[in-house]
């Protein structure tokens, strides 16, 4: 296993309506979630939007992961790399029903149902627009068959009791509630089969900060732009995965990984700027926040004593 072990290019515009939603139909209807969306994480991915395309016009919307052998300079490959590697976490069959908890655009369970074969995945997220769009992407690709996303709260999916042998969050885990994360570990536990696996890769505080310390201001800086309420805590996120049930966890560093395809944010920014600047318009107050939320949290990764980026996996009992 690669990492440090612990202990143990373009879319349309995406503010514009391609295919109405009435229009697709999805393979598993769901019906509405008992949870209310959060309007500030709506608000946030919508402002967002053009942004995060040129991130990845792919609809990725996490970092990538480099091993030696990649060219750095190349951000889509190390985007892709990374959701293989969470699937190495996994080790989904032909046959098995994966669940992409906070899908975004669904690049990424488009990804895994390119590379693994009959797999199927259902993804979740509540900002409506990412599911129109990446519904359109899962047509294109001749995916409607394994593949489909759905606009759900990711804490209160819908699925089945035991009915998913896989499930994973791509940097989406920070969007649950408290420093735990324990409503969204509640519903990993009852949507995946005894044996089923979970793997997910985010940003996690390693230990509690000072009130209205440096650290703390620059992680509340961050949060906001991003429209996170907070990120996970290491210590209490693994508790509340023992006393939920999950066994063999295992908890890696990625850190050194994702860093290279993090540096590609500052370069990324001033281009943003630049070509905004040069076309004679503005950024909006999201836009602004996010930007600067893109710049603070490089400057958060190089924390290394407070801010960890992790990939955690484990196994329902």
């Amino acid at each position: 296993m690669n990492g440090t072990k612990l202990m143990e290019q373009h879319f349309p515009d995406p503010k514009l309506s391609l295919i109405p939603e009435t229009m697709i139909t999805a393979t598993k209807p769901t019906p509405t979630s008992t949870l209310e969306r959060d309007p500030a994480v709506q608000a946030h991915f919508h402002a967002a939007a053009e942004l995060y395309h040129r991130w990845s016009p792919e609809g990725h919307l996490h970092f990538g992961y480099w091993e030696p052998g990649m060219c750095a300079l190349r951000r889509g490959p190390m985007l892709a790399r990374l959701v293989d590697r969470v699937m190495e976490e996994l080790h989904p069959m032909p046959g098995d029903l994966l669940a992409d908890l906070g899908c975004g655009y669904g690049a990424a369970a488009r990804h895994v149902a390119k590379s693994r074969p009959g797999t199927w995945v259902d993804g979740f997220t509540v900002v409506p627009e990412q599911v129109q769009e990446g519904r359109v992407r899962i047509l294109a690709d001749g995916l409607a068959e394994r593949v489909d996303l759905h606009v759900r709260d990711f804490r209160d999916t819908g699925l089945g009791t035991g009915s998913v042998d896989g499930a994973f969050a791509l940097e989406s885990m920070c969007y649950a509630s408290g420093p735990d994360k324990r409503d969204l570990v509640e519903e990993l536990h009852r949507i995946l089969r005894p044996g089923g696996r979970f793997a997910v890769t985010d940003g996690f505080v390693m230990k509690p900060l000072r009130k209205n310390g440096l650290r703390d201001r620059l992680l509340g800086e961050v949060c906001s732009g991003w429209a996170v309420p907070e990120f996970t805590q290491l210590h209490p996120f693994l508790r509340a995965l023992k006393e939920t049930g999950f066994t063999n966890v295992a908890v890696t560093d990625l850190s050194l990984r994702v860093a290279p395809s993090a540096f590609h944010a500052p370069h990324l920014v001033v281009r943003c700027l630049l070509d905004r600047w040069t076309a004679g318009g503005s950024f909006d107050t999201g836009e602004r926040a996010h930007l600067r939320s893109c710049l603070l949290g490089v400057l958060l990764g190089t924390l290394r004593g407070t801010f960890h980026y992790l990939l955690i996996s484990g196994t329902r009992t």
